[in-house]
C-alpha cells in the first residue's frame, strides 16, 4: 500500500491535437513510490489508457487507446485512482509545466557534476582537493586526448586514435571544452534551478549563476595559497567563462535531466586576468588547500566552519575589486567577521584581532600589531575623509597585501586551534591576552586603555553581553 502521507506531488499535462500528455514528477521517485509504479501502469492501461515510462525516468507519457472521448476531468480521476502514491496538480492559469513543476521541487536538490572551463590557470597535470578536480587541456604533447580524463567529451571522428590531436581555441560544444583547463566539482544543485534553467534563458542564466559561484569558490584554496597582490598578473580568472561568454557542462546524478551545456551572459560586469595566470604544479592540491576544502566542501556546518567558509569567499572577491580602496576595506572587514571583535574599539579591537593573527606566538603579536594599528587607521581615511591610496602616497597593493596576511593568520589560526564555537575562539584570545608575554608587549604601547590585566577590564568582561 502507498504511503499516503508522504505523497510525491506530480503535474499533469493532458493529450493535446497530436500530442501525447505527460505525468512528470519532480526528480527521482522515491524508493516506495518505485516500487509502486508497475502496478500503477497496469492500472492505468486497465482504464483505457496507453500509459509508458519516460526514458529519463521523471514520468510517464499516455493517451486514450479505446476509442473513447478524452475527457480531463475523468481522467485526472483515472491518474489519482491508478497513482495513489501521488498528489496530482494542474498547471494553473498563464503557468507552464516547467514552471509548475519547478514550485513542487521547492526545497529538493539534485546532485549534479559539472564541467567548467578556467582560463589563466595552467596545469601540467589533473590535481584534486576535496570535491574539486582541475585538468590541464589536450594539447596534443603534454596532454594527450586520451589520457584525459574527459576524452569522451570529443565529438571529432578519430581524435583519440590520432596522439597530436588538440582542439582549435574556436572548437565548439563539448570538444571546445578541452581546450581550456576544466574544473571538475560536485555540488547539490536546487531543483527549481534546473527546470528553470531549462525552460528559459533567463532559467539558464539563474543556473548558471549558482554553478559560477560554486566554481569561484571551488579555487579559493589555491588563490589562498598561491595569489599575492604584489603578483596579481599570475591571478587565474573566475571559472566558467570564455572571453564574454559563461558555460558550464551539467552531469546530473538522477532521473529527468540529460547531460547537458548551459551558457549565457549572466552577469552584466566581470573581471578576468588579461595577463600571465597561475601556474599550478602537481603538488598544488595537497596541504592547506586539502584543509580548506573541507570548508568549501560544507564538511563541517559548525558556526566557525562557516566564518572560515566566509572568510575565504571574502578573500576570493577581493582580488578581483578593480579599486584597491574596495579590495582594501573588503578584507578589513572580512578580519572583523571572522574574529569578532564585537563592541571592542580601539586599541582592544587592533589587540583582539591580532591575538588570532599571532596564533599563540607573542613574538609575532609584538611585531605585527602596530603595522597592523597603522593600516587599520587608513580605513578611517578611506571611509570618512575621502582619501584615496594615490592621495595618501601609498601603494594599494601593498596595504591589501598586509591585511591579507592578516586575514590568512587568522584563518590559518582558527582551524589549527580547531575551534568550532565562538566560545572557543573567544577563551582562546582572552587566555593569551592574559598572559604575561602579552600583556607586556599590550603595556609597552603606553596606551590608557586597556586595564591590565585583561581580566580586569570592564569592556573586555562585557564582550558578548547585549
Amino acid at each position: 500500500m502507498a504511503n499516503t502521507s508522504s505523497r510525491l506531488k506530480a503535474a499533469i499535462a493532458y493529450p493535446s491535437d497530436n500530442y501525447s500528455g505527460n505525468l512528470l514528477w519532480p526528480g527521482t521517485l522515491p524508493p516506495y513510490a518505485k516500487a509502486a509504479l508497475p502496478d500503477a501502469l497496469v492500472a492505468i492501461r486497465a482504464r483505457g489508457y496507453f500509459a509508458s515510462t519516460l526514458q529519463e525516468g521523471d514520468g510517464i507519457t499516455f493517451n486514450r487507446n479505446d476509442g473513447v472521448g478524452y475527457d480531463s476531468a475523468v481522467a485526472l480521476a483515472d491518474f489519482a485512482a491508478s497513482f495513489p502514491f501521488l498528489e496530482i496538480v494542474t498547471p494553473g492559469p498563464n503557468q507552464t509545466l516547467s514552471d509548475l513543476l519547478a514550485t513542487l521541487a521547492e526545497g529538493r536538490t539534485l546532485r549534479c557534476r559539472y564541467l567548467a572551463p578556467v582560463e589563466g590557470l595552467h596545469l601540467d597535470a589533473s590535481i584534486e582537493y576535496g570535491e574539486t578536480r582541475l585538468h590541464p587541456p589536450v594539447d596534443g604533447a603534454e596532454v594527450r586526448l586520451a589520457d584525459h580524463p574527459w576524452h569522451e567529451l570529443c565529438d571529432v571522428a578519430g581524435a583519440e586514435v590520432d596522439p597530436d590531436w588538440s582542439p582549435s581555441r574556436d572548437a565548439s560544444g563539448t570538444t571546445g571544452l578541452l581546450a581550456h583547463a576544466l574544473m571538475e566539482r560536485s555540488v547539490e544543485v536546487p531543483l527549481p534551478l534546473l527546470f528553470e534553467g531549462s525552460a528559459s534563458v533567463s532559467g539558464a542564466e539563474r543556473l548558471l549563476r549558482f554553478l559560477l559561484d560554486d566554481a569561484d569558490h571551488g579555487l579559493d584554496p589555491l588563490r589562498f595559497n598561491l595569489c599575492h597582490y604584489l603578483k596579481l598578473a599570475y591571478l587565474p580568472s573566475k571559472p566558467g567563462w570564455i572571453q564574454d561568454n559563461a558555460l558550464v557542462y551539467v552531469m546530473p546524478e538522477g532521473d529527468g535531466f540529460p547531460d547537458k551545456f548551459y551558457f549565457g551572459k549572466p552577469y552584466v560586469l566581470r573581471v578576468s586576468n588579461n595577463w600571465l595566470g597561475l601556474e599550478v604544479d602537481a603538488g598544488a592540491g595537497s596541504g592547506i588547500a586539502t584543509e580548506l576544502a573541507s570548508f568549501v566542501d560544507d564538511v563541517r556546518a559548525d558556526e566557525i566552519a562557516l566564518a572560515i567558509k566566509s572568510a575565504l569567499r571574502a578573500l576570493n572577491k577581493a582580488f578581483y575589486l578593480i579599486d584597491f580602496e574596495a579590495a582594501f576595506l573588503h578584507l578589513v572587514y572580512a578580519i572583523d567577521a571572522l574574529c569578532d571583535p564585537g563592541k571592542l574599539k580601539g586599541e582592544r579591537q587592533r589587540i583582539w584581532i591580532n591575538a588570532f593573527a599571532s596564533n599563540g606566538r607573542d613574538d609575532r603579536f609584538a611585531a605585527v600589531l602596530p603595522p597592523y594599528d597603522h593600516h587599520y587607521g587608513l580605513r578611517n581615511d578611506l571611509v570618512h575623509s575621502g582619501k584615496t591610496f594615490a592621495s595618501l602616497g601609498l601603494k594599494g597593493e601593498e596595504a591589501c597585501q598586509f591585511m591579507l596576511d592578516i586575514l590568512g593568520s587568522c584563518i590559518i589560526c582558527f582551524i589549527r586551534q580547531e575551534f568550532t564555537s565562538r566560545a572557543d575562539a573567544d577563551s582562546f584570545a582572552l587566555r593569551l591576552l592574559g598572559t604575561a608575554p602579552y600583556e607586556a608587549v599590550i603595556r609597552a604601547r603606553g596606551k590608557a586603555e586597556p586595564s591590565l590585566p585583561i581580566a580586569t577590564d570592564k569592556k573586555f568582561k562585557k564582550l558578548r553581553q547585549p
